[in-house]
């Protein structure tokens, strides 16, 4: 009997911190949303790792490589030794599929485990990767070197000239102000993300319009504006932007959303929209965005997403050349832990896609253990699906271009200890949403002036 309870005394103690020669699992599932078969021999890899240090390479813990992958989703499973783990230390898993050496799909982003209070089981959602451009036809008629800057005076209806600049950056990023000349208040900053066509002579900027921006490139010095449905303007009026001889960036100031994170006395910035990470001047709206982000952050260090009128100025960095890109935090608007900027240049579809709900109005929604989170699903078939954060909901929509009705929403009689009020906010809104758009990867339902009634973000759907 008291061999039996020392043996049960001794498993105790591994489970709190670990016994050399015992084993613990990290498992999960990989996928992607993309309707893209993999080829035969497709290798998945799924690494865990220790993260903690920003300033060294990431520690491999374990990993896990199946050579043929087949098709999505993957199942995976990485051993480890426990006495390895830290508890004061960070552990990601991250996973890629990659063919002949070349890389097709890969996470994007953390998904902590183990420590922290984090999980051992984990879903990973994989980006597509697309094939580099190689054709050389294409990059000789390209937009030459970057950065670049594009200028030009193009017709405006109603006042004297629309005064365009646009910046063009190595990293697909651009920025771009409009200037209404002769109209008081015209003047408007854009920033965002730029793709090329497949055939070289299409340049979109993706940025926070509704509608993408498209130019046709007329060679690396000229870019020629299009109409909002891709097709020539054909007129005798200037259309055309022409390259400076120098790059001379504007410093665009407007509402931004990123991903903030503060550690080591300095403050860092991911823009949604370009995915470049700028250090934050302690100037300003700084001193109640990190407060906010002390009260909201789930440990030190982690990203959350903010939103802020901010400006991208040019600084001098606390070490090495410079000035860079820095950004200036005019007025700290909200921090919103429950969300994430989206994977760069994805657009979820309406349909078919699960949207977790994150904001109601100008609040963000709360999650409550043991209770299913608050989302919507829209199937083809005109048929609503999801659930209250309490309930479940069904009902049906009606589609019209950008406008949408619900109707017969219904949902199940069950109390829950938390979140009624939140639940009962939610159904209520419904019925005031006239229109909807869709962000990258945020749905957003609107009311008939356009206000912003909810917010919901795309996850993939199993």
């Amino acid at each position: 009997m008291l061999k039996f309870a020392s043996l049960i005394l001794t498993g105790l103690s591994c489970l709190i911190v670990g016994c050399a020669g015992t084993h613990a699992t990290v498992r999960g599932e990989a996928s992607y949303r993309e309707r893209i078969a993999v080829p035969p021999g497709t290798q998945l890899k799924v690494v865990l790792e220790d993260i903690s240090r920003a300033d060294a390479l990431a520690e491999v813990i374990g990993d896990m490589i199946n050579a043929d992958a087949g098709q999505p989703p993957y199942r995976f499973e990485i051993d480890y030794r426990p006495e390895q783990i830290i508890a004061s230390h960070r552990y990601a898993v991250r996973a890629s599929l990659t063919h002949e050496g070349r890389l097709l799909f890969t996470t994007d982003q953390a998904y902590l485990v183990i420590t922290g209070g984090h999980p051992s089981e984990v879903q990973l959602l994989l980006k597509h990767t697309p094939a580099p451009q190689t054709n050389a036809a294409v990059a000789s008629e390209g937009l030459g070197a970057m950065p670049a800057t594009f200028v030009g005076d193009l017709p405006c209806a109603d006042c004297e000239a629309i005064e365009y600049h646009l910046d063009l950056f190595a990293d697909q990023s651009f920025q771009l102000r409009t200037t209404y000349r002769g109209r008081p208040g015209g003047q408007f900053d854009d920033v965002g993300s730029s793709t090329i066509s497949s055939d070289g002579r299409i340049l979109v900027l993706h940025g926070g319009r509704e509608a993408p921006v498209r130019f046709s490139i007329e060679g690396p010095d000229a870019l020629r504006l299009m109409d909002q449905s891709g097709k020539a303007i054909v007129s005798d009026l200037n259309y055309t932007l022409r390259r400076t001889p120098e790059t001379a960036p504007i410093e665009p100031r407007l509402a931004m959303r990123g991903m903030y994170s503060y550690m080591a006395d300095a403050g860092r910035f991911s823009e949604c929209l370009t995915g470049r990470k700028l250090p934050v001047a302690m100037e300003g709206d700084n001193r109640a965005l990190e407060e906010a982000y002390s009260r909201a952050r789930p440990e030190p260090g982690a990203e959350v997403l903010v939103t802020l009128d901010g400006q991208i100025v040019q600084r001098m960095p606390m070490e090495g050349p410079g000035p860079v890109p820095t950004l200036l935090p005019k007025k700290f608007i909200g921090v919103w832990p429950g969300e994430t900027c989206g994977a760069r240049f994805a657009t979820a579809d309406l349909l078919n896609t699960y949207w977790r709900l994150t904001r109601l109005g100008d609040e963000m929604v709360a999650r409550f253990e043991n209770q299913r989170e608050a989302h919507l699903v829209f199937h083809a078939d005109n048929r609503l699906a999801g659930s209250d954060g309490c309930n479940q909901m069904v009902g049906s929509f009606r589609l019209q271009v950008d406008a949408i009705a619900f109707s017969q929403i219904g949902a199940t009689m069950m109390a829950c200890i938390q979140g009624m009020e939140q639940a009962g906010r939610f159904t209520t809104t419904l019925g005031g949403v006239a229109r909807y758009r869709i962000v990258g990867e945020h749905l957003e339902l609107l009311d008939s002036m356009g206000a912003m009634l909810a917010r919901f973000e795309a996850v993939a759907l199993k």
